[in-house]
């Protein structure tokens, strides 16, 4: 395991016993329940994990259960609770310093986000984080938080990036996807640019910039594990202005590209709509 935070140490236990929890929970769901403070995860099979206070996440693993496996959920959602818990914003993102410029790529699962942060670094990018990236939204400007997260990559587009499996480390023992030697690592830098990747069945690309409404409804939207804040009213609040100073001061671009499409040609279009 490999994140963190800056000035902000992240406290990991492993438990023995099963992990004690509350009965005051605000929202819960079938494998978790949470509250401003306290979130508990039971993935079956695999660890039970209690954030507590943004400070402190308690892994019980079960038995048998291989480590990536555990890391994986504790690199995920373990840690979108405690960004939570700290009311610090994170995206459905990955983010990336290129010439100078901190961009971040949101967009749903299999768009293709990691794919394009590996392309854009095999051409000198920064690496920042993958999956999530959490920012600091400050009255002057907007930080891109490093958490470290490891770029994931499925055989396919490792395949197209022409970039070897044999030696690479498999997120779990049964898939065919493979965290990513890291790049070039750098410190938090100022959010300059977001993108916004959805797919479609026609084979031209499509950039819009985002604006009013619809521009901090995709933003509310892109938030890692925004079910989470169903139990979490306080920070939902806290949120709402951090969006909508976000969604005052970065330019969003919504780039639409074919479904069946090269890693390359993607990255060469957003990179002409990177503003340098």
């Amino acid at each position: 395991m490999n994140f963190s935070i800056l000035s902000e140490p992240i406290n990991v236990k492993y438990e023995k016993n099963k992990i004690e929890i509350s009965n005051s929970y605000i929202y819960t769901r079938p494998n978790f329940k949470i509250k401003e403070d306290d979130f508990f995860l039971d993935i079956k099979n695999i660890a039970q994990y209690r954030v507590l206070g943004g400070q402190t996440i308690l892994v019980n693993p079960y038995e048998n259960a291989d480590k990536e496996s555990i890391e994986l959920f504790l690199e995920g959602s373990a840690l979108g609770a405690l960004l939570h818990q700290r009311g610090i914003l994170p995206f459905n993102g990955s983010s990336f310093l290129y010439k100078g410029k901190g961009i971040m790529i949101c967009g749903n699962s299999g768009t293709g986000k990691s794919s394009l942060t590996a392309a854009f670094c095999q051409q000198g990018a920064a690496f920042i984080n993958d999956d999530i990236s959490p920012v600091s939204v400050l009255d002057l400007k907007t930080i891109i938080l490093p958490v470290k997260t490891r770029i994931k990559l499925w055989d396919d587009a490792l395949n197209k990036l022409k970039i070897s499996s044999d030696n690479l480390l498999r997120i779990r023992p049964q898939f065919n996807k493979f965290y990513l030697p890291m790049y070039e690592e750098i410190s938090e830098h100022k959010l300059d640019q977001i993108f916004i990747l959805s797919t479609h069945n026609k084979d031209e690309f499509m950039a819009i910039e985002l604006k009013g409404i619809d521009k901090y409804n995709v933003l509310r939207s892109q938030i890692y594990r925004k079910v989470y804040l169903r139990g979490m009213p306080e920070t939902q609040k806290k949120y709402f202005k951090q969006l909508f100073s976000l969604a005052k001061n970065i330019p969003v671009i919504k780039v639409t590209r074919p479904s069946l499409c090269e890693i390359d040609d993607t990255m060469h279009f957003i990179e002409k709509e990177i503003v340098l």
